[in-house]
């Protein structure tokens, strides 16, 4: 028997059965169906994610200025400060990025051996990254990780003024110029790519400084122009990307749209146009530490990083023998021979070049 004979058999025995039963089944009466027009979510009024992660970096920055505080006064009183400010940051970072972003302190390095030296926060993917050389200990700091898979770093101070600024940014722009290549705009995983051109890059580095006061005597406007100052003679790929002073405000840049003032990528149109900065503080905008935490996210968000034979880049290079004679050599397949010439001129495929770009 088919299945639509036997459906229709059972609808037959139901109606059958109907029948049969008589009044008892009439009494029963099905209820119409339900309004489904009424089944839409509900806006709760006392509470939704965004004023729930506004008021998290809230109570961030209260802990991390109180922190400081203490920090600070027993430095004063010779005794153990405890957790020092930057593991504080580290640790709350932490608890905020995606579960894929795992935050640190180390030395970053490039493929040619050159260091920035000892970075205070690393935004590092280590699913596709190792680290070169792990401490001691679990809580080692001597951890060395590859330009390649850091996404941001920053530069935590307990007091900014000049002098306190000018330290940070020598550190991080000399951490920009380490040899990192340009990963393409085409690139939508780490090991996988549509190709394109580098007119549009997915990985800039994010760099920023973060502090818990002023010095004495130093306003935030002065060190805004400083560090507007000091960004106008670098490159745009050596551009600090933030300025964070908690309790007081955030410097960062942006571009001008018909809407207003967007957030800079760094990644594609904002490459060719100029940047602005942007100046929020407290009194109009509430929490530096808010604001440090969207842009840092928005960056995380649109980078794609690239692992490209990284581990021919950081090995050894001489440290091999090979035979002068042809006798040895494995021989081309033919078949793979034919499949290259009937390969399409439009296609993208350069026999024997690879092209590697760098910052």
């Amino acid at each position: 028997m088919s299945s639509c004979e036997h459906k229709s058999w059972e609808i037959s025995l139901s109606s059958q059965r109907k029948k049969q039963t008589g009044a008892q089944e009439s009494t029963k009466i099905e209820p119409p169906l339900p309004n489904i027009e009424e089944w839409m979510p509900q806006k709760r009024n006392q509470e939704n994610l965004a004023s729930a992660f506004y008021r998290r970096c809230v109570g961030i920055e209260k802990i991390l200025l109180l922190r400081a505080q203490l920090e600070k006064d027993a430095n004063v009183r010779n005794f153990d400060s405890g957790w020092a400010l930057e593991e504080i940051v580290r640790d709350e970072l932490s608890s905020l990025l995606p579960g894929r972003y795992r935050v640190t302190a180390g030395v970053v390095t490039d493929r040619d051996g050159a260091s920035a030296g000892d970075c205070d926060v690393i935004i590092f993917n280590d699913f596709w990254f190792p680290s070169l050389k792990v401490g001691p200990t679990i809580e080692s700091r001597r951890r060395y990780f590859p330009i390649e898979g850091v996404y941001a770093a920053l530069e935590v101070k307990q007091s900014l003024g000049f002098k306190t600024l000018d330290d940070a940014m020598r550190k991080l722009v000399t951490l920009h110029r380490l040899k990192r290549p340009l990963v393409e705009g085409g690139r939508i995983l780490e090991n996988s790519t549509l190709g394109g051109c580098y007119h549009s890059i997915r990985n800039p580095l994010y760099s920023g400084i973060v502090a818990a006061g002023l010095e004495k005597g130093v306003s935030l406007e002065d060190l805004a122009f400083r560090f507007i100052s000091i960004n106008q003679h670098l490159d745009r790929f050596r551009v600090i990307r933030s300025l964070c002073v908690l309790g007081h405000g955030v410097l960062t840049w942006g571009v001008r749209r018909e809407s207003g003032i967007s957030p800079a990528l760094f990644m594609k149109g904002d490459l060719y146009e100029p940047l602005i900065p942007v100046l929020m503080k407290v009194e109009d905008d509430g929490c530096p530490f808010y604001d440090l935490s969207v842009g840092l996210m928005t960056h995380l968000d649109h980078s794609v990083l690239a692992p490209d034979d990284l581990g021919m880049h950081y090995g050894f290079q001489q440290r091999y023998k090979a035979p002068e004679s042809e006798d040895a050599q494995l021989e081309v397949d033919p078949g793979w021979i034919e499949f290259d010439k009937k390969c399409e001129p439009d296609c993208g495929h350069e026999p024997g070049y690879i092209s590697v770009h760098y910052t």
